[in-house]
């Protein structure tokens, strides 16, 4: 899993304050692993959750894909209109949404989606954060939902202009945030269900679009291992060494 510094801007250097900091000091804190299915979040999670462990930090894990509660109805609308169709992708289902010549029905499922995850934000971040006192470890975030809406709607990074994008957007850069990626023959290779999925190059461009332009790391999985893996983005993160 090698990992490189983005050239715009480049993420900000590391903090090691989680190493350094006396614990009676330590503050809960959320950061944000972003990334395609089968790109090895959730391995690298755990990984970071056990180091921190060793420390005496408490950590929650938690997956940030959107809740579908508006969502849910929006959905059942573009089904009908046949704009919509569920793809079982492994242990999850995902919904492939193709709004690029309905603007209002965008507008709609954008702003329901939006709802949905700052819901979800709601219930799984700020409340393990500050009723929990537990240092958030999130396995997705805005990032990702910031691309699953850019290829929904056809505008990739132009889904930014929108003010559901926009919202998102704020929210994605308020925490650190690591991408986590690989090359699609791989991701194929661990995952053969995304073969199925025909968006797969625009959004593994997109994720990485997304890390250059607003600077934070990305970690390749694909060709280091999943030690190093967990030592790098630590170090993207600010969680400082072992």
């Amino acid at each position: 899993m090698a990992y490189h510094r983005s050239e715009a801007g480049g993420p900000k250097p590391p903090n090691p304050v989680a190493a350094s900091e006396p614990l009676r000091r330590w503050v809960p804190r959320v950061y944000a692993i972003v990334g395609p299915d089968g790109a090895g979040k959730t391995t690298i999670a755990r990984g970071i959750v056990h180091r921190l462990a060793r420390r005496g930090i408490k950590t929650r894990i938690v997956w940030m894909r959107s809740p579908r509660i508006v969502t849910l109805g929006v959905l059942g609308i573009l089904r009908m209109s046949r704009l919509a169709k569920t793809v079982r992708m492994g242990d999850h289902d995902d919904v492939h949404v193709d709004l690029r010549r309905h603007l209002r029905l965008l507008h709609l499922y954008a702003w329901s989606v939006t709802f949905d995850y700052f819901l979800g934000y709601f219930g799984k971040v700020t409340l393990s954060k500050w009723i929990l006192r537990r240092t958030v470890l999130s396995d997705r975030f805005a990032w990702d939902t910031l691309v699953d809406l850019g290829l929904a709607s056809g505008l990739d990074e132009g889904f930014l202009e929108l003010p559901p994008g926009r919202i998102l957007l704020d929210l994605a850069r308020k925490h650190r945030s690591v991408l986590v990626t690989a090359s699609s023959e791989e991701l194929i290779r661990r995952k053969p269900i995304l073969s199925l999925d025909p968006r797969l190059a625009r959004r593994l461009r997109l994720y990485a679009w997304f890390a250059d332009r607003f600077g934070f790391g990305q970690v390749d999985s694909g060709t280091t291992s999943e030690a190093e893996s967990v030592s790098q983005v630590s170090e993207y993160l600010g969680i400082g060494p072992e």
